[in-house]
């Protein structure tokens, strides 16, 4: 375990002190983390492990739903079991008004980010290897949400047995996944997004 903890503080290091992420756009973050292949895992669950960088701590664990917390900003990341088992592409499509959008692949892996303003705020939606992160943050905040995000979602590793298991069982094969997050009815609200989750959580 001390030698992942040290493994993963290196990777950290090396990637921090060979770029400012401040200084990269969005494609150069992702393409350099999927390239590098993080190969480390800190967090097991049902059906699969992954890796949580440092300055994030796991709020809530929800089986294929997981909420995390980072500089007082909440992380939601969903895992897709059924595309990851029958290896489905997903799917996004790309609106005009996107702030921000880019599809990439990685050995047969597609993914996507997506990022759109909210009032003050912009909401990341970064999918990649079977799974989606949603965060709403600052501009400012905006390279460091995408960073964190892609490492967490290329370190998912998944457990064949017990995701095949798990469909069987609860007959998931006929569900659909649908990514959505609440909305405000009254796009020119002052809320932002999270205050719309908290009132639904509610």
């Amino acid at each position: 375990m001390l030698k992942k903890v040290i493994l993963a503080i290196m990777l950290i290091f090396l990637v921090g002190c060979s770029k400012n992420i401040e200084d990269m756009s969005y494609e150069e973050i992702i393409n350099d983390t999927i390239k590098e292949k993080i190969n480390l895992d800190n967090v097991n669950a049902v059906g699969y492990k992954y890796y949580l960088p440092i300055n994030f701590r796991l709020h809530k664990d929800d089986g294929f739903n997981q909420i995390f917390l980072s500089n007082n900003t909440f992380y939601y990341m969903n895992i897709d079991f059924v595309s990851y088992h029958y290896k489905s592409n997903i799917q996004s499509l790309h609106d005009i008004n996107d702030y921000f959008y880019y599809n990439f692949n990685n050995s047969g892996k597609n993914g996507y980010l997506k990022i759109t303003k909210n009032n003050d705020y912009f909401f990341v939606e970064l999918c990649y290897n079977y799974a989606i992160i949603e965060v709403e943050v600052e501009e400012k905040d905006l390279k460091y949400a995408v960073s964190r995000s892609i490492m967490i979602l290329d370190s998912i590793k998944y457990n064949d047995l017990v995701i095949e298991k798990y469909i069987v069982d609860t007959d998931l094969e006929s569900a659909e996944n649908v990514y959505s997050i609440p909305e405000p009815k009254d796009k020119n609200s002052s809320k932002n997004v999270l205050d719309y989750i908290k009132e639904n959580d509610d």
